[in-house]
């Protein structure tokens, strides 16, 4: 997915418009993640309650990162190794978030986009869809920050933000291709229609190594510059951002391996992030 061209359709509640958007650019073994759980009188489930927070080991391994029929970006289809790592198991939420803000060691996420060009139209549009002061939206993934807050999060929480090969590795175990071909894997696409917003994390069933949310709901934030895979250390400021967003229009958006560069001062809806951490081989 390119920026030049990277425009997503919003649908609000009670209009129908189109509008143009930027892109988004150690521990112990952790078990399987629970099962789905009635509501409780919150509306949050046990399932969400018990993962959120919560990290998942993702062993070494060598995968093929990249795909030969995705956009050109994705190419070429290369080996890589990556050691183990922890990962979380949903997208940090509202909550969380808060936390950080409340111990004095983050900025408060946004209550309305931020990115170059933003006229006032554009933030009186996209504001309701910022998460952070929507009591409602608690259980939700954190928007509307940019890079450096959800970096900052990330080292206030002893973590960091995740490679993008790391993030391709813990989205499809290696095998992106199909992942979203089995079991699940419409359930996980349906990310790519949540109009009009978020929803709440581990809402569908979690891919490989028990995580949620990794196709669809916000984009993430990873730690690499979006540079081709064949030039690596280009100089490109951008960052990547993986695992596509409720506001795409086209399903083909949320495929593990696409990848779309996004501007680290940027702060808009529908991208969100993850942490990781790195963990001695087992």
């Amino acid at each position: 997915m390119r920026s030049s061209t990277w425009a997503p359709v919003i649908a609000l509640l009670a209009l129908s418009c189109a509008a143009t958007y930027p892109p988004p650019p150690q521990p112990a073994e952790t078990e399987p993640a629970p099962p789905a759980r009635a509501q409780s009188a919150t509306g949050v489930t046990e399932r969400q309650a018990s993962s959120t927070g919560r990290m998942a080991h993702v062993p070494e391994a060598t995968y093929p990162m990249g795909s030969e029929v995705g956009e050109p970006d994705e190419r070429p289809v290369h080996e890589v190794t990556v050691a183990a790592f922890d990962m979380d198991v949903t997208e940090v939420t509202v909550a969380e978030y808060a936390a950080c803000v409340g111990a004095g060691a983050c900025a408060p996420a946004s209550t309305t986009v931020r990115f170059p060009g933003a006229t006032a139209e554009d933030q009186q549009l996209f504001g309701q869809e910022c998460n952070d002061d929507r009591i409602e939206r608690q259980d939700h993934a954190e928007n509307c920050v940019d890079w450096r807050m959800a970096d900052g999060y990330c080292r206030w929480a002893g973590k960091r933000l995740p490679t993008e090969e790391e993030w391709e590795l813990a989205a499809c175990g290696g095998n992106c291709e199909h992942a979203l071909g089995g079991r699940g894997g419409l359930a996980a696409v349906l990310g790519a229609a949540r109009w009009p917003f978020t929803t709440r994390v581990a809402k569908v069933a979690p891919g490989p190594f028990g995580l949620y949310d990794m196709a669809g709901n916000v984009w993430e934030w990873t730690a690499s510059h979006y540079c081709p895979y064949d030039h690596p250390g280009c100089g490109d400021p951008r960052r990547v951002v993986r695992g596509g967003s409720w506001s795409m229009a086209d399903v083909v958006s949320v495929r593990l391996t696409d990848r779309s560069p996004a501007d680290p001062s940027n702060a808009t809806t529908n991208v969100g992030f993850r942490c990781a951490r790195s963990t001695p081989a087992r």
